[in-house]
């Protein structure tokens, strides 16, 4: 999930919109006067939200982290994002060396470690990394044969997969891993002097990429299905397809908004 609060929040109201015209869809079928079938609706739909989101809570993160340590952990990768290439390969090169890699070509981040020759990939530029994202840094990166490909990136689609390469092993570390260990596992440290309302800002183009991410074109379309197909068989036919072709033009957009702003 988006570490934009606005973002959250729409993603909340969104979900919550869903859920209570479907709830709504269905007691209508049933009870055709209107106040009773909205306020049945209006408590059905509160349960399945309060419970929905409760589970999520549960799942959300491996580690808690209170709100001060939160607003260095986001700090501490924005910085990182917005280092030069040079100053990145420089910090790569001195956790390599702490961890006990010996490096071979500093510039292209190889290192031998256990016995394993590394190469280290940067995909922090990528929002949330996809099997696509993968090939094209591994066709555009690698030039010889390694053992492990490590790609550091910022969030990981759920439907990822990582066996391109039979005799290669691809790790990725996602923002939280590399956060826990290794900046924190190593003790490094990075300039936020210049950040202290930087990650306040949110801009435009932020929002639309938390809204329309790729993992979430199946929930616009399964939404969009069933009050489209709920419109033929409940009244206000108008009403039900005009949000169901909505939901259906978000799921398009989930899938080819990525390919607008790739870079």
């Amino acid at each position: 999930m988006s570490r934009f609060k606005i973002v959250n929040l729409i993603d909340k109201i969104f979900v919550s919109v869903a859920i209570f015209l479907l709830v709504y869809a269905w007691v209508n079928f049933y009870i055709r006067n209107l106040f009773t079938t909205f306020i049945i609706s209006l408590i059905v739909s509160f349960a399945i939200i309060f419970v929905l989101y409760y589970i999520l809570e549960k799942r959300e993160y491996k580690f808690q982290l209170t709100k001060q340590e939160k607003d260095k952990f986001l700090k501490t990768i924005l910085a990182f994002r917005l280092l030069p290439k040079k100053e990145k390969q420089k910090m790569l090169a001195d956790i390599i060396e702490k961890s006990n890699g010996r490096i071979i070509d500093q510039s292209h981040l190889t290192f031998v470690k256990d016995e394993k020759t590394h190469i280290v990939l940067l995909a922090t530029n990528i929002e949330q990394l996809t099997n696509n994202d993968i090939v094209n840094l591994i066709d555009s990166n690698l030039n010889e044969k390694v053992d492990v490909i490590d790609i550091i990136c910022n969030d990981i689609s759920l439907n990822i997969k990582t066996d391109y390469l039979k005799t290669t092993t691809i790790n990725l570390i996602d923002k939280n891993k590399f956060y826990n260990d290794y900046i924190l596992k190593y003790g490094i440290n990075i300039d936020l002097s210049d950040l202290d309302n930087s990650i306040n800002k949110i801009k435009f183009k932020d929002i639309l990429r938390g809204m329309f991410l790729p993992f979430k074109a199946r929930s616009y379309f399964i939404c969009g299905l069933i009050l489209i197909f709920s419109s033929i068989l409940l009244p206000y036919h108008a009403y039900y397809l005009i949000f169901g072709s909505m939901f259906m033009l978000f799921s398009i957009i989930c899938k080819i908004l990525p390919k607008f702003t790739s870079h």
